[in-house]
């Protein structure tokens, strides 16, 4: 029907077979699309685009002045409009060159579009086909039900068609419009795959809110209350920006459709923050952050208002900066937390870092800056690793609340026992100062101020019970002095404190040296030394004395009085299972001293061995 237009004044007749004429003039002009081709053919780049600035004109009118209307290629892989308050007409031609008639689907793959007019003509110039719907006309305008809008066309053997879309909003906000053209099968087959992925999603996601829920029941802990607010508001928001809420929730209620689409995204962001704001807990280590946090949120809560009475395009125009400029916040604080070492931090840098980037790459497929197939699905796909993120960072903060919790039980824990048995503490405390002396004590009578090793009543004591022990066991004994030698000489030369960094320095090479369970060490006095050895043999003891009087020399302390020049050591080694001879410590010692004493006869730095067993 004619309302106004260049043909208005022509009585209706002629008015539209004038059109019809002009129209036939035109068409022929145009490139069709093959309809026979397989797979979904995108229609963007095949598009002209006019824009009717009066929003006015009807079909009639168009093709009547399709002459003289300012056409231009859409050179869009999707048609992205943006803000505009002009109504905007696509038009493309298809063929059918196949003997058979055929049926194919026209998809806009977009459910946010407000009106969408659409006209099928044929070779005569008659209107075939033709649906009106939107996001803003019922549910039931639409020829199949689906999210997205579907429209069957029709074609008969090597039938030509000529379609005409015209898309318009109530208020200025054109949203982009992804176009497609496919067969029955591929139809299902996409739909099918879609409702799968949309069904995984979701489904997981209800599944991670219900745990969270549980998890916020059983721990009082906030940061999942607050997740769980967060979940539903973005399941909220995307069941409704794809178009499932519309078709299956409020079908007949067009206009609640897009105010409680953009309520949810206000919601969605006071969800965020109050999970950011608990969840980094930005109150206690970036008070003023949060505050600009909050302050952001109250002015994109404010912007969104305004959807109550079915304003879009300027609040939209209002939210992208302030969009930008608190998901720029939450990233900068996120990674300044990072910084500091912040592992729950970090996770959440990660989480939301996915989340802007599936929404980033969706927006570009939306505008038709990359592949719309590519990119259709990655604000869910982004969603999705980041909902997991946060789940393993709400993890890590349970684990990081129970280790503060337990910490504070203890400190409370000994807080309160302090307070209630001060008295007795005072006692214990003066109780194991004296233990602690005494043990202190022991050890000065056990072992030898200077080197650490074992002082010489140790000596009596331990070999004797050593002695008893191999005795007992029918096993034969080794045991081992070494004297320093010219050790009163190097005093004179170079000092007592030079004296006694040799002899620790001697008792921390017999340490490293002899480190077997059964070996002793004793400081016999003076610069005597005295080694028990746990050695399976007399040759195996011989030999370790005489690699460590090998790696005493080469440790090169200097000694100019000596006749080797350096700090060399004099041993005497007894072997010995005749007890009969050595009954205690005392004779084992006379044994070694008088072996060690032959070995500086014979010029010293020599390991002089003393054999005492019994003759088989």
């Amino acid at each position: 029907m004619l309302k106004r237009g260049a043909l208005a004044g022509m009585p209706a007749g002629m008015a539209s077979w004038m059109a019809i004429f002009l129209w036939l003039i035109a068409w022929p002009a145009q490139a069709a699309i093959d309809v026979t081709a397989t797979g979904a053919t995108p229609l963007g780049p095949h598009a002209e685009l006019f824009e009717d600035a009066t929003g006015e004109l009807e079909l009639a009118d168009v093709l009547a002045r399709s002459e003289t209307l300012s056409w231009a290629p859409s050179g869009q892989q999707v048609i992205d409009i943006g803000f505009s308050s002009s109504a905007w007409w696509l038009r493309f031609g298809i063929e059918n060159d196949a003997p058979v008639p055929v049926r194919r689907m026209l998809e806009l793959a977009s459910p946010l579009p407000d009106y969408v007019d659409v006209y099928a003509i044929d070779g005569q110039g008659r209107v075939v086909q033709q649906w009106h719907t939107g996001s803003r006309r019922p549910f039931m305008s639409r020829p199949i039900r689906h999210r997205t809008f579907v429209l069957p066309l029709y074609l008969g053997p090597n039938e030509t068609r000529e379609l005409y879309l015209r898309l318009d909003s109530h208020d200025g906000l054109l949203p982009a419009a992804p176009l497609y053209l496919m067969n029955d099968a591929e139809f299902l087959d996409r739909t099918q795959r879609e409702l799968m992925g949309y069904s995984l999603f979701y489904g997981g996601l209800l599944a991670l809110l219900i745990y969270n829920l549980l998890t916020f029941l059983a721990t009082r802990e906030r940061a999942f209350l607050y997740s769980v607010f967060y979940l539903g508001a973005f399941f909220l928001f995307n069941f409704g920006l794809r178009g499932f809420a519309y078709q299956f929730m409020w079908p007949e209620r067009p206009h609640l459709n897009g105010q409680l689409l953009l309520l949810s995204g206000g919601l969605l962001t006071v969800a965020l923050t109050l999970f950011s704001v608990e969840c980094l807990g930005l109150r206690r280590h970036a008070p003023r952050m949060a505050r600009g946090i909050v302050v952001l949120t109250g002015l994109i809560v404010a912007c969104v208002l305004p959807a109550l009475a079915n304003h879009f395009a300027w609040v939209l125009r209002a939210l992208i900066p302030l969009g930008i400029a608190y998901a720029a916040l939450l990233l900068g604080v996120a990674a300044w937390l990072g910084v500091r070492r912040d592992r729950l931090a970090l996770i959440y840098l990660a989480a939301w870092t996915s989340l802007l980037s599936g929404s980033g790459l969706f927006l570009l497929g939306e505008s038709g800056v990359m592949a719309y197939e590519v990119s259709q699905y990655a604000l869910e796909s982004g969603a999705a690793l980041g909902f997991l993120l946060l789940a393993f960072g709400l993890a890590v903060r349970i684990n990081r609340l129970k280790r503060d919790k337990l910490a504070a039980e203890r400190e409370t824990y000994k807080l309160q026992r302090s307070l209630n048995r001060k008295l007795e503490d005072e006692v214990q405390q003066r109780t194991r100062e004296l233990e602690r002396a005494n043990r202190k004590l022991e050890a000065m009578v056990r072992t030898d101020p200077l080197t650490g090793l074992l002082n010489r009543r140790q000596f009596e004591s331990l070999v004797n019970e050593e002695i008893h022990r191999r005795q007992r066991d029918a096993k034969p004994l080794l045991f081992a002095m070494m004297d320093i030698d010219d050790f009163k000489l190097y005093n004179d030369t170079y000092g007592h404190q030079a004296g006694d960094e040799v002899l620790v320095e001697v008792a921390r090479l017999l340490s490293s040296h002899f480190r077997r369970a059964g070996d002793r060490l004793f400081r016999l006095g003076g610069e005597e030394f005295g080694i028990l050895l746990e050695a399976d043999s007399f040759e195996a003891g011989r030999f370790a004395m005489e690699r460590f009087r090998h790696d005493l020399q080469q440790l090169k302390i200097p000694h100019e009085r000596s006749r080797h020049g350096v700090i060399t050591g004099s041993f005497g080694l007894v072997c010995c299972d005749d007890y009969g001879q050595v009954p205690n410590a005392m004779a084992l010692y006379e044994q070694a001293d008088q072996a060690m004493y032959q070995a500086k006869e014979e010029s010293r730095n020599r390991v002089v061995t003393r054999s005492l067993l019994l003759e088989a």
